[in-house]
């Protein structure tokens, strides 16, 4: 029989609410997401669920929340009187004042979540703007408002309206799952890859061969290297002195900038650039390329991309003032292109950071977002190759050392923007049409955990399960991965914890910093691979533990010898489940769509010009099937 709390019997509120505080407590001792009671648990378990909007009452205690949607269960009352009266302090109830002003739409979850002396109590959890609200029933219809419930993080530690896509998607799945651990494990005995004297710009894979092998680009000074591993022994192999590669690269694009359907590159060393292309036995031939004007303001990074011109990469240059992109003709001479952006001025914004170059708007065009210290300028694409002039966007960098990846965190099909300096992180949700919000405070345990000093990152799928995971490399300290427990809410991956597990005891597990560090499935058995190169020079890898081979995993890849020189972004379904955008470049960026159990993946894509296209992938016993956009 249902049990209501009268109005006066406020010893028996407060022993029910610590009851249930105390239950909800009692399973993460050591943990900081409670792995029974995820909302999973709590839509289950809830007789109601309702989207509801807070609105001020007769007095300052007295609120209501007037109901939008039913999610679960039934009920014929348009409002909720919520009464702030009995709070457990004065700050409690200012708190929740607080985020009642803000308007944000609210979950209001009402069910019997525990036991107390034997006798179960209807209780309320509100979600509003991060925060959980606990109430209790009473007597009189009201809903009385008890505390801020912090345990309630170990549940749902994220946005209101990522938590309404969770219960959507709890409600609508017929195996829903929110990940409560990383669920993997890695292979006994990190490999020291390589010792490296100089300056370690970055480690990325890269296909070479066009044909989904990857091997490690090693960006550097004092020249770069390519190493191999083998698929069956795991052992890695300099393959630079074979291939002929001459580069030392300060910044570098991969693109097929000769057109010969090969994957070239583009090096710059400080003073000039150099093109290295690949012949058909796979060295690398070096010349001198001279960009002209398109460097006079410096360079920063470089970016292949289509840039109009048939069967070539053309390459957006990055300096210190508005990114020019370079289209290289038929017999390879650039023609420089300076992006505009009337009544922006770089100087105000900062200093010049990453361009990140991918389809924002979800158009089929490929778009460039220039980052600096204190905003950015979006490109919107008008065209392969062309560029509208540049509008204001928020996206910014901060100050000291900074970088910027991208990835689909959120799972909505748009490709979102993590950024770092020396002092904090930044979560971009991309809310479309060149619009991003900051949502770095919404994401988790990532919003605590991740360190501030970072160096490098890059969004993978470590554990196959479909959800964008996160690779957050630092300048000291060992690095951390982060999973995805999805919709953009982040538990830290403890079993590749490096500094708390002491799984690279020769490097004093890495708490030295790393200058930069990837995410790829090197050995291809469908499981993503783990490399970092360190601040002393080292290159280590370590191996996702995959001996029963039942990782999957639906690579999606741009062929270089494709018409399309991208990027493109593909994304991944099952069933009705979005599993995220991915951007996709010949030879460098693939799209990994991970599935734990043998069943089909979905694919969608649009070319420039062309329409949507889709091809459904069944992933069956383990390992990566490989699909060639086009």
């Amino acid at each position: 029989m249902q049990r209501t709390i009268g109005m006066k019997s406020s010893w028996y509120y407060a022993a029910a609410t610590l009851a249930v505080a105390a239950w909800l407590w009692a399973v993460r001792a050591d943990a900081a997401i409670n792995p029974r009671f995820t909302p999973i648990h709590l839509v289950k378990q809830s007789k109601l669920v309702v989207s509801v909007d807070l609105k001020e009452g007769a007095s300052k205690d007295q609120y209501d929340a007037s109901v939008r949607d039913v999610l679960k269960g039934k009920t014929d009352k348009k409002s909720f009187p919520f009464d702030l009266s009995k709070a457990r302090s004065v700050e409690l109830a200012d708190t929740f004042r607080g985020l009642a002003a803000a308007k944000k739409p609210a979950l209001f979850f009402v069910g019997e979540f525990g036991e107390s002396e034997g006798r179960e109590e209807t209780i309320g959890y509100l979600h509003v703007s991060g925060k959980w609200a606990m109430m209790v029933s009473s007597e009189d219809g009201a809903w009385l408002f008890d505390n801020i419930d912090k345990a309630m993080q170990a549940t749902w530690a994220g946005g209101t309206e990522m938590l309404r896509r969770a219960v959507d998607y709890a409600l609508q799945d017929d195996d829903p799952d929110v990940p409560a651990t990383d669920g993997v494990a890695w292979s006994a005995g990190p490999v020291k890859m390589a010792v490296l004297p100089g300056a370690i710009r970055a480690v990325r894979p890269v296909d070479l061969a066009g044909d989904g092998k990857l091997a490690l680009y090693i960006a550097r000074d004092q020249g770069d290297c390519l190493l191999a591993c083998d698929a069956k022994t795991r052992k890695w192999t300099d393959i630079t002195p074979g291939r002929a590669l001459q580069a030392k690269s300060l910044a570098f694009a991969w693109g097929d900038f000769s057109g010969q359907g090969r994957l070239d590159l583009i090096s710059f060393d400080g003073k000039a650039f150099s093109l290295h292309a690949q012949q058909a036995d796979g060295k690398f031939a070096a010349k001198p390329l001279d960009l002209g004007a398109a460097a006079a303001d410096g360079c920063l990074g470089l970016t292949a991309l289509d840039a109009g011109t048939k069967g070539r990469s053309g390459l957006l240059v990055n300096g210190n003032a508005w990114p020019v992109l370079v289209a290289l003709d038929g017999e390879g001479k650039p023609a420089a292109t300076p992006l505009t952006a009337p009544g922006s001025d770089p100087a105000r914004l900062g200093k010049a950071g990453p361009c990140l170059v991918a389809d924002f708007d979800g158009d089929g065009l490929a778009d460039v977002l220039a980052l600096r210290e204190a905003g950015s300028v979006f490109f919107r694409g008008t065209a392969v190759g062309k560029f509208g002039p540049g509008s204001a966007c928020p996206v910014s960098l901060g100050t000291g050392l900074t970088g910027a990846c991208l990835g689909d965190f959120d799972g909505d099909g748009r490709l979102d923007v993590l950024t770092f300096n020396s002092k904090d992180w930044s979560v971009w949700e991309n809310e479309g049409d060149g619009r991003f919000a900051n949502q770095a405070g919404l994401t988790g345990e990532f919003a605590y955990s991740c360190v501030a000093i970072g160096s490098d990152c890059m969004a993978g799928d470590i554990n196959n399960d479909g959800r964008q995971d996160i690779l957050a490399a630092y300048r000291s300290g060992s690095p951390y991965l982060f999973f995805n427990r999805g919709f953009r809410s982040f538990g830290l991956a403890n079993t590749v914890d490096i500094g708390a597990q002491h799984l690279l005891p020769e490097a004093d597990d890495a708490k030295g910093g790393q200058r930069s560090a990837c995410l790829a499935d090197f050995d291809g058995d469908g499981a993503q691979d783990m490399v970092l190169a360190l601040n002393n020079g080292e290159i280590w890898g370590f191996f996702r533990e995959n001996s029963d081979n039942e990782a999957r995993m639906a690579v999606a890849a741009l062929p270089v010898a494709g018409p399309y020189k991208g990027p493109v972004t593909v994304t991944g379904w099952i069933g009705k489940r979005c599993l995220g955008a991915w951007n996709v470049s010949p030879g460098v960026n693939q799209a990994w769509f991970g599935r734990r159990d043998a069943g089909p993946v979905t694919l969608q894509w649009r070319l420039p010009g062309g329409s949507q296209q889709q091809r459904e992938i069944i992933l069956e016993s383990g390992g990566g099937v490989r699909v060639e956009v086009k």
